[in-house]
């Protein structure tokens, strides 16, 4: 499997350069690599396997090698099932030489951070990662692209800072950079309370926790192309950077950390999805909905660590298993609403949901990867996201057992704030999908067919996302052997029981059985299609059926301009949640000349968030930026003077870090 795992990186690290001469030949390699990595991931995670690439120490910072244990088998097979979709999505549509580089390139530096044993070596491939999601996101022409950018690679460089300094404070007590020597550590408590917020904000950057998910719809909504498609990857390395951090080195945990992820979790998930219902941006939509999934993901990670803490593994068992499915169903989900979502824009020319509709004709394979990539990140029956957010809310019913009471009431009130998410989301994705392919076109668009023939990677993505809940029990299979090393037992032996029914770990708690689902279902379908059949036969001898065309209250309008609209479909929640969303409504006069004038209503929407912490702190930066400015070109003196006192402040933070 060393070979296999060679190979595969090996075919990562080549897809950048040959972007540079042929960019199908370097979708393709790519893909061929993170094939590759689904078998090593999966090998890794199931039989124990542990696949290495040694590295030496070249890097000057310890030995350092590439490694796939269980946890990072996970993950490693996640990275390679999208990258792979991705990448053959490239190869279909060929994009600009240096997009399909760079997706090339982020792909292999996610690769590297999930299979880094050395700390040094992580950080470079998550710099690594920032620099690719900063061009990707800022690779756009007009202003609002390049700042949207910057807004991304900012948030992404801020987290940068927190890795460091949190990699600074393990080196000052441990003396390695290995990752192993960090695991279970000898720190203060006050240290590793600093070390979990650090941590927190640094991944947080990553997978779009508020106050940080700025960068997640800005940068989806700014990158050209399939460039989303590639930011979506990044999210492994950030679910897996809490993982691995978190609950294995730092772990166990104060109790107040697991209440600190519940309160930041359900806020997050509340926060992404009611945004989400506002947005008529395609991509933007989608970046405020992982939002909403990362706060779900956090949910159950909040639950691991209070099981942690308490010392119950059964019940860090339940936590982390709801939180790992989670992380697979909503990666694979929201990579194929990311491709499918490129492939409508390259037919339409349009990026917004206003003037779209009725093109389930004329994008079937489009229609039906965004139909399935919708119902899961909605959390329908019997699909994957059903079956992650059950474990979620299974994991949530354990208030009962934990350590505290403010843990018990925070478990409740996090309950509560998932089932109105979950309610949102469904509202929110029923706009999503009706006003892209149903219904007629609000307005005049080209002329639309699939942009290409043959959508490889849509196609494979599609099928296994549509059946990752029906094969839940094997997908649990696998995850709990990779988690097995963490946890000290292997969830999976409790959860699975015969025949392929579910529960949350806690045996006789409660049962779920996906797969049964994913059988009678269908079944039940079919069955009322031929009894409608059937009877509509019966009926039709007797008074057969007239079709006439849709009346439109009785008026000779067209349907297209009558019907009705993205905006007024979400415009309840608007007016109701009007001050927490920053809703905001004005006419204003408009008209040409000779013309009566006409009334115009404006509509914005500004992100509580944006008011308050990010436009303060953008002209707090730039006051700043132009004091420093006039300090770096003025008088020497006063530079030397500015230098002096960055050195003694460093100097001030040696004794702090022994």
């Amino acid at each position: 499997m060393n070979a296999v795992y060679a190979v595969a990186m090996g075919a990562l690290a080549l897809a950048p350069a040959l972007a540079l001469r042929t960019r199908r030949l370097a979708s393709l390699c790519a893909a061929a690599g993170c094939t590759l990595l689904v078998i090593v991931g999966l090998t890794a995670a199931l039989d124990g396997a542990r696949p290495v690439l040694e590295l030496g120490s070249w890097l000057g910072f310890g030995h350092s090698a590439l490694r796939a244990d269980g946890l990072a088998g996970i993950f490693l097979a996640l990275t390679g099932l999208c990258g792979a979709a991705v990448s053959l999505a490239y190869a279909g549509l060929p994009a600009g030489r240096w997009l399909t580089a760079l997706g090339a390139a982020l792909l292999l530096s996610v690769a590297v951070a999930i299979g880094s044993d050395n700390a040094f070596l992580f950080l470079l491939a998550w710099e690594a990662v920032t620099v690719c999601i900063y061009l990707i996101s800022s690779a756009g022409r007009d202003r609002e692209e390049l700042i949207a950018g910057y807004l991304t690679g900012g948030l992404a460089k801020l987290g940068g800072a927190a890795l460091l300094a949190a990699f600074g404070l393990l080196y000052a007590h441990t003396h390695s950079f290995s990752l192993e020597a960090w695991t279970h550590a000898a720190l203060p408590a006050g240290t590793r309370s600093v070390l979990f917020v650090l941590f927190l904000v640094c991944f947080a950057t990553k997978v779009g926790l508020v106050p940080l998910q700025g960068g997640l719809p800005a940068g989806y909504g700014s990158a050209p192309r399939l460039g989303a498609a590639s930011l979506s990857v990044a999210l492994c390395a950030g679910f897996y950077g809490l993982w691995r951090f978190e609950f294995q080195i730092l772990g166990p945990l104060p109790v107040w950390c697991g209440d600190a992820l519940l309160i930041v979790g359900a806020i997050s998930a509340l926060t992404g999805i009611t945004y989400a219902l506002t947005q008529d941006n395609l991509r933007r939509f989608l970046g405020y909905s992982t939002v909403e999934h990362a706060g779900v993901v956090l949910v159950g990670l909040g639950v691991a660590l209070l099981g942690h803490a308490a010392h119950k593994p059964t019940l860090a068992a339940a936590g982390l298993l709801a939180a790992t499915l989670h992380v697979c169903s909503h990666n694979l989900a929201k990579t194929l609403a990311l491709i499918g979502v490129d492939r409508v824009e390259q037919a339409t020319g349009r990026r917004t949901l206003d003037p779209l509709g009725g093109l389930s004709r004329l994008l079937p394979a489009s229609a039906l990867a965004l139909g399935i990539s919708s119902l899961t990140l909605a959390a329908i029956p019997p699909l994957g996201g059903f079956v992650s957010e059950w474990f979620t809310f299974e994991a949530l019913l354990q208030a009962f057992r934990m350590p505290t009471l403010l843990s018990r009431l925070l478990c409740a009130l996090a309950g509560a704030a998932l089932a109105l998410t979950a309610g949102l989301g469904l509202l929110a994705f029923a706009k999503y999908y009706s006003f892209i392919f149903l219904g007629a076109a609000r307005s005049k668009l080209r002329m639309q067919r699939e942009p290409s023939r043959w959508p490889f990677g849509l196609v494979a993505l599609g099928a296994v996302t549509l059946f990752l809940g029906t094969v839940a029990p094997w997908e649990i299979h696998a995850i709990g052997s990779g988690l097995q090393p963490l946890l000290g037992l292997n969830p999976a032996a409790t959860t699975i029981s015969h025949p392929l029914v579910l529960g949350p770990v806690f045996t006789g708690f409660s049962v779920l059985a996906p797969t049964w689902l994913s059988i009678v279902l269908p079944a039940y379908a079919v069955l009322a299609m031929v009894i409608v059949r059937a009877t509509r036969g019966r009926e039709a001898r007797v008074a057969p059926v007239r079709r006439a065309p849709v009346w439109v209250s009785g008026s000779a309008a067209e349907l297209a301009a009558v019907q009705y609209r993205p905006s007024a479909y979400s415009n309840p929640m608007r007016v109701i949640l009007r001050g927490p969303l920053g809703f905001r409504s004005s006419l204003r006069a408009g008209g040409e000349e000779g013309a009566p004038e006409r009334l115009t209503l404006d509509t914005r929407v500004v992100l509580a968030v944006d008011r308050f912490v990010y436009g303060p702190t953008a002209a707090l930066a730039l006051r700043i930026a132009g004091r420093v400015r006039a300090l770096q070109s003025g008088k020497l003196s006063s530079y030397l003077l500015y230098m002096l006192i960055a050195l003694i402040v460093a100097l001030s933070l040696v004794p702090i870090l022994r």
